[in-house]
C-alpha cells in the first residue's frame, strides 16, 4: 500500500541520484535535451539545498527508493508549481505516484498555496500521469503546443487548495 511511503530530503542522498531516477523513469523517451535538463536539475538540488533542494524529495518504501518529486513555491501563496516527479518502472501501478502527488499538494498547502498546477505532455508515454493527475483531484485547464514545431501539445492541470 502507498500508505507506507516515506518522503525524504533529497540532500541526504548523493548528488546524481535525481538525475539517475529521472533518467531511468524517462528512459523510453530520453533524448539529449532531457539528459541536459535532468543533469542541471540534479546539480541545482545539491548546490542549493535551502531552496531547490528543500523543495525536492526522494520517496521510499521501507529503505527502497521508489521515486522522487519536486515543487516550485516561488509564487506562493497564489500558486505552487509541481515540477519533476517520477516513480521507478518496477514500482508503478501501486498507487505510489498518487501518494507522492498528494504529498506535494500537502506541502504546498502548508505554505498557504491557494492553487497547485502541473503540466505534462500529450505523448502516449504520459497517459498514466495524465490519469493520475485527474484521479488526485486536478482539472485539465488547457492543451497547447509550447513551440510550433512540437509534435505533441502540453496538457496543463490545476487544483484549488482548500486552506
Amino acid at each position: 500500500m502507498a500508505m507506507n511511503l516515506t518522503f525524504n530530503e533529497s540532500v541526504k542522498y548523493e548528488p546524481g541520484i535525481i538525475f539517475k531516477l529521472l533518467s531511468i523513469c524517462y528512459a523510453d523517451i530520453l533524448d539529449q535535451e532531457l539528459i541536459e535538463q535532468f543533469q542541471k536539475f540534479d546539480e541545482a538540488v545539491f548546490k542549493n539545498p535551502d531552496t531547490v533542494g528543500a523543495c525536492t524529495f526522494i520517496t521510499t518504501l521501507r529503505l527502497d527508493i521508489v521515486g522522487m518529486a519536486s515543487f516550485d513555491p516561488r509564487q506562493t501563496p497564489k500558486l505552487g508549481i509541481i515540477g519533476h516527479n517520477c516513480i521507478l518502472p518496477e514500482c508503478r501501478r501501486k498507487g505510489y505516484g498518487s501518494q507522492q502527488i498528494l504529498e506535494l499538494v500537502s506541502r504546498l498547502k502548508s505554505l498557504s498555496v491557494m492553487r497547485a498546477v502541473v503540466s505534462t505532455s500529450e505523448h502516449p508515454f504520459f497517459e498514466p500521469a495524465r490519469r493520475m493527475y485527474l484521479s488526485c483531484g486536478f482539472s485539465e485547464t488547457e492543451r497547447k503546443k509550447k513551440h510550433p514545431h512540437d509534435l505533441y501539445k502540453m496538457v496543463y492541470y490545476e487544483m484549488k487548495i482548500k486552506l
